[in-house]
């Protein structure tokens, strides 16, 4: 039967199908000019093998020391990130419903998530919005009971569904305002970053899909990890059997049920997929940069010597001179108990090649350094405050990237000598 689409050319046929193969179409002797121009610029410099936080999640599962040099390629070592093993504990759902009336269908609806999603074994909390005060920053969220709950809950869970009544083609002010209650971030990270979240919709009237496009973007918004599907109930009162506000009846067998179900499992599943791989695929380029740039700052100049003779043992001295600037002490005689892990890559200054946390990585692995077994780290090379950014700086950065927060820039041998000898 010929459709629409067929008619507009927008389908295609199986003889049409015969320029694909197992790998897709063969490109050859189609390339555009900017396939050209993509090709004669190469690869990016400042991007890596593998998209951020790759290896380093990779490495995690796999126990190999050398994971994070020469593991694999992109596509591999993105799907070992991937391949963690996934909790088996029950999921935990919030579901938020955006009405105060008695007879509240989005209340009705959030009742019926609910309801399905335990009969899979999920933990489910649905949040009363019915005293909540009207977001105010003046209101100390630590001293009103409701918005304390919603906090908690919002941290607490897993995924949320998210339920609003349309009003005035968009969600409901009960609705955002349990929203507006949620923090924008505890610590440094959203509490609803990279969890999932369906958006669903209730109307007294005709169909319409406003609410639950605006929840979309609200989600997003929120960090959130929004499911492709969603459901807008219609004429919403004749899907439910009675109008008892105590105990909702459920809803109706229809083609909506039918959908609501759809959405529910589609959230189930996602949930399950991503909530172990969050700390992953919150990975950001962007904040990793400015993480460097931070830690950089940080090391720049040599700690003091309050802050060196501090440091809790077991503590590792690690010498990044080259092996010539070793042999002639320069900067001093080499610290009793160090290790030589010269910095740079195949002897090029750091103003040709500047190293990345993966190539240190490698070189502290090769020197046979357990990095797990110390608890803090001074690096040095062969001099101390100086007006650019020295191998010592940029070592203990390198290592705070690495995880090893508590990593300091000593200067030179000397001064390391003459610190750890007052400490001992």
């Amino acid at each position: 039967m010929s459709t629409y689409a067929d008619k507009e050319d927008l389908t295609t046929d199986d003889v049409s199908l015969a320029a694909f193969n197992a790998d897709g179409v063969s490109l050859k002797g189609n390339d555009s000019v900017n396939d050209e121009i993509i090709r004669k610029l190469g690869n990016p410099a400042d991007v890596k093998c593998c998209p951020t936080g790759t290896l380093e999640f990779a490495a995690a599962d796999e126990k190999k020391e050398r994971y994070m040099e020469d593991c694999c390629d992109a596509v591999t070592a993105t799907v070992q990130a991937l391949s963690r093993k996934m909790s088996l504990h029950p999921p935990k759902f919030l579901i938020l419903y955006g009405s105060l009336r008695k007879i509240s269908y989005s209340r009705k609806v959030a009742i019926e998530v609910g309801r399905i999603l335990g009969s899979y074994g999920a933990a489910v909390k649905v949040f009363d919005p019915t005293g909540l005060p009207l977001f105010s920053m003046d209101i100390d969220p630590s001293t009103d009971s409701k918005v304390s709950e919603l906090r908690q809950l919002t941290s607490w869970c897993e995924g949320m569904v998210w339920i609003s009544p349309e009003v005035h083609s968009n969600y409901s002010a009960v609705f955002k305002n349990q929203v507006d209650w949620m923090p924008l971030s505890t610590g440094a990270i959203r509490p609803t970053q990279g969890k999932t979240c369906a958006v669903m919709q209730v109307e007294a009237g005709s169909q319409s899909f406003n609410t639950v496009n605006n929840l979309r973007v609200l989600g997003r918004w929120m960090r959130m990890v929004v499911i492709p599907n969603q459901v807008s109930i219609p004429r919403v009162s004749s899907e439910f059997d009675d109008d008892n506000e105590d105990l909702p009846g459920a809803m109706k067998n229809s083609s909506l049920r039918n959908r609501l179900v759809d959405v529910t499992d589609e959230l189930f599943k996602y949930t399950l997929l991503l909530r172990d791989q969050q700390p992953y695929l919150l990975q950001r380029y962007s904040e990793t940069v400015a993480r460097s740039k931070k830690h950089l700052e940080e090391t720049t100049l040599v700690a003091n010597d309050s802050i060196l003779s501090q440091l809790s043992n077991p503590l590792l001295v690690i010498d990044l001179r080259s092996a010539k600037e070793r042999n002639a002490k320069k900067g001093g005689e080499a610290v009793p108990g160090s290790v030589h892990v010269p910095l740079n890559v195949n002897n090029d200054p750091q103003s040709v090649h500047i190293t990345t946390k993966e190539e240190f990585y490698s070189k502290l692995i090769d020197a046979g350094v357990d990095l797990a077994s110390y608890k803090s780290f001074i690096t040095h090379c062969t001099s101390g405050n100086v007006t650019y950014i020295s191998r010592a700086a940029r070592g203990a950065a390198l290592l705070r990237d690495l995880g090893y927060q508590n990593a300091y820039n000593g200067g030179d041998a000397i001064n390391i000598c003459s610190v750890l000898s007052v400490s001992n």
